[in-house]
């Protein structure tokens, strides 16, 4: 969830202070334009820009206007719905990223400060970083639903994502040495014996007491000479002989499913979470829209103004 954003440091040249848009009753000026572009600004350094790096950096400068704007908005809707983050819970997220992180406290802030920032510049962003997501829960999540059924068709849609492939349920027999791996087939598929009898009888390998199960294997894993004794071997028949682990072994394929599915409960969480998100962002973009709809943005120079050109 969080993540550590790299900072940009102060101008070290003094700018005039003057407004660029008005944002209700807040403000947008030069000087956080150009804190914002800073980094943009460092890299073309006394450099003769061409025409299309001039774009570029024009249309830059439009979309940081942009998010200086739309922060405005969220923090003033932050402030009208009263939500503060406390500094406990600043406290719970650093440790929760610590942790996730396997950081100690110390190189957790050695790693904030190789990103530009003081412990406290560091929190300051936590907090409005953590108010927004209180924000979007608010306004948002009370919002979304997500049904039985829509995650059974969202599932049913992907179910090229969510095949395993041929898998196949193994029975094995590894045979001591004076044992005929030829003459235990026989006995098998003439039904003097079956698969279990004749593991309990004569097998040196695992699953003995289970009639040599060893379980579900996807097909794709298996070793080429497995796939070749298989070959043509129907659901409880027998392979061709082959060696396995310096062993005269045959296999059985207790039960083969062509088209093995992961179960939907084992994907249900992430399916869930998927569509969750995607209807947060739908429905926090429409109500985003209608917020600044609804606001009251000045543009103190049309230059500033994005390409969308909505005026308020």
């Amino acid at each position: 969830m969080l993540l550590i954003c790299s900072v940009t440091a102060q101008a070290e040249d003094k700018v005039v202070d003057r407004i660029l848009v008005k944002v209700n009753d807040s403000i947008v000026t030069q000087y956080d334009l150009d804190q914002a572009m800073k980094p943009v600004y460092d890299k073309i350094k006394d450099r003769k820009l061409s025409a299309r790096e001039q774009a570029q950096v024009r249309q830059l400068r439009s979309q940081a206007i942009s998010k200086l704007v739309n922060d405005i908005l969220i923090q003033q809707e932050i402030k009208r719905f009263s939500i503060d983050i406390s500094e406990e819970n600043m406290d719970k997220e650093i440790e929760r990223v610590r942790n996730e992180r396997g950081l100690t406290l110390e190189e957790f802030e050695k790693v904030v400060a190789k990103d530009g920032l003081t412990m406290e510049e560091f929190r300051a962003r936590l907090k409005k970083l953590l108010e927004k997501q209180e924000l979007i829960g608010h306004m948002v999540n009370s919002k979304v639903v997500v049904t039985d059924s829509e995650i059974q068709d969202e599932y049913n849609a992907r179910k090229d994502d969510y095949s395993m492939g041929k898998m196949v349920e193994l029975a094995i027999i590894l045979l001591p040495p004076e044992v005929s791996p030829v003459e235990v087939r026989e006995r098998i598929t003439s039904g003097e014996m079956t698969f279990a009898d004749a593991v309990a009888k004569y097998s040196v390998g695992p699953g003995k007491d289970s009639g040599g199960s060893i379980g579900e294997l996807n097909w794709d894993d298996l070793a080429d000479e497995w796939k070749s004794s298989l070959d043509g071997v129907a659901q409880g028949g027998v392979s061709s002989p082959l060696t396995i682990q310096g062993h005269q072994a045959l296999l059985s394929p207790i039960k083969i499913n062509d088209d093995r599915m992961v179960p939907l409960e084992d994907v249900r969480d992430d399916i869930y979470k998927e569509l969750m998100e995607k209807k947060r962002e739908t429905v926090f973009t429409d109500y985003f829209e209608k917020l600044k709809k609804s606001a009251v943005i000045i543009y103190m120079d049309d230059s500033l103004k994005p390409d969308n050109g909505v005026t308020q």
